[in-house]
Order: structure tokens, then sequence, then C-alpha cells
């Protein structure tokens, strides 16, 4: 495998069709088999950059998360064990391609359908381990004292003095997403959809649909008005509505032309991008300056 072949990261429906697909499979992840939903559907959420899948490995739940962008997959770590060398093989000859991925085992006896441990611990990080008791998450300093007690439905490590938590939704069925302080302060209420921090300074969040971004603070940078949105890139993040393509700058203002593009790519260090308009004949790629 080459870099280019390395970097060229499937959709999610890649990534859907490869965990519910029996004729093909990962080369390190073998044995594993979707958790679906009440409708027979994988269950999965989709995050800025990445989709995670409930699995179940060798009779024990897992957190599959794949990564379909590079800022994605520069935060990989933050989901558990990154597989460098995963391919997923589907052609008779044995080959394949890339795919990204990184898994965690889980314990959540409400959402998975095997037994679970009554505790577990994970790895210290920022002065704090993640900790599953009863299927519920939580965290312990570096003496093994209870800082947040375990209370969420799922929990990630801390990066930069945050950590994503979910609970359970208060009607009908599913988690809301929130972020938190190493103290358990509440930072950002969990009130969304789902939600994906970045690991240092933006938490990029979608409720009902809508997407937009809070800084590390829990206040809004981006509204929530656009169906869908990249992650920061160099000042500048691309953003969508109506299958219109835009920029916003990290003041949550739309920039240049606004969405006034067909597609569009993530911003380059010289404040440039690429695009293709909407009135573009096939190809008609060419590149703005965003930043002036």
């Amino acid at each position: 495998m080459n870099d280019k072949e390395k970097f060229l990261f499937p959709s999610t429906i890649d990534y859907l069709e490869a965990v519910v697909n029996p004729t093909g499979r990962f080369a390190t992840l073998a044995g594993i088999a979707a958790v679906t939903d009440r409708a027979g559907e994988p269950d999965y959420t989709v995050g800025t950059g990445r989709v995670t899948f409930r699995v179940v490995r060798e009779g024990r739940p897992v957190e599959l998360t794949c990564f379909t962008t590079t800022a994605g997959y520069a935060g990989a770590g933050r989901y558990g064990e990154l597989l460098e060398d995963e391919i997923y093989v589907f052609r008779h000859d044995g080959t394949g391609t890339y795919y990204p991925v990184a898994w965690r085992p889980v314990s959540d006896p409400a959402d998975c359908p095997v037994a679970c441990d009554e505790l577990t611990e994970g790895r210290l990080c920022e002065g704090r381990r993640l900790v599953v008791r009863n299927g519920r998450f939580g965290f312990l300093d570096e003496e093994g004292s209870t800082v947040v007690e375990a209370r969420y439905l799922w929990a990630d490590d801390f990066s930069e003095g945050r950590a994503p938590v979910a609970v359970r939704a208060a009607v009908g069925e599913g988690m809301r997403m929130g972020l938190i302080d190493r103290e358990g302060g509440v930072v950002i209420e969990a009130v969304y959809d789902d939600l994906s921090w970045d690991g240092s300074r933006y938490a990029y969040v979608d409720r009902g649909g809508w997407h937009g971004c809070l800084d590390r603070m829990g206040r809004v940078v981006v509204p929530l008005e656009y169906e869908g949105m990249g992650e920061f890139d160099h000042g500048f993040a691309v953003v969508w509505r109506e299958g219109r393509y835009g920029y916003v700058d990290e003041c949550g203002e739309l920039v240049g032309a606004g969405l006034a593009y067909a597609e569009a790519w993530s911003a380059e260090e010289d404040g440039t991008a690429q695009v293709r308009r909407l009135e573009a004949q096939s190809g008609g790629l060419e590149r703005i300056q965003l930043r002036k």
C-alpha cells in the first residue's frame, strides 16, 4: 500500500457496506457482526470526519470508528486502537482498499446484546482514567478516586481538558451528546444528536439535521443552520445547504461569494481552496482566494 492509496478515504456508505457485507472482510478484524437497531439497520453515529459503528467481535461489544477525511483521521487516537494496516478485501484475488479504522471495546448492556463486565478501566489521559461501571461511564483521577460519577451512557477520553459524553434522550430512543471539563462540569449541555470534539478548540455538533460549531467554552461559533459542515482547516470550514457549498471563517461568517459552489474542498495553508461553481460544466475546477 502506498501513501496515495492510504489516504483515499472511503465514504460512510462504503463503510456501511463493509460492515454488513458478508462476502467481504476486514483484514485484521475478522469475525465482526453489526449490531442492528429495531428496524434491522446497522447501529451507527456519524460525526465530522468519522462514522462509529456498534459491532460484536468475538462475542464482545466493540465500537468500530471509521474515518472519512484527513481531519478525522488526524484525531483517530481518541477513538481507540488505530489499525494502521487495515484493508477491506472485496475482490476474488484478495485485493482491496485501505480502510482507516480504530476500535475500542465497550460495555453498555442497554445498547449491546451481549454480557458486559461490571468494571472496566481505560488508559490514563490528562490525569483522568475512563471507567465503566455496570454499563455507565465516568472518570477516576491518577490515585483511583472518583472525579466524575459513572452516570453517562457513553464517554470518550479527555483531550485538552474536555471529554465528549452522552446521555439517554429524554424523549424517544437514542443518545444526546455534550462536553464536560476535567472536574465533571458541564461545558456543553448534552442536547445534541451528535458531537465531535476536535481535541483542541472546537466541538462540531448537529441537532435535528442542522450542523454548526461551538468553541471549547460552549459559545456558538457557527450557528446550527447548515445541512453539513467540515472541520476548520487553516481558518476556514466548508459548509453546505440545499446542494450549495461555501466557506465560513472562525467568526462563523460566510466568506467570499457565500453558498455559491456545486462542490468545495478544504482550505489550504496559503488561504486558497479548490471549488466547482454551480454553472460549471464537467470538470470546471478553479481555485479561489479565501484569505485576503
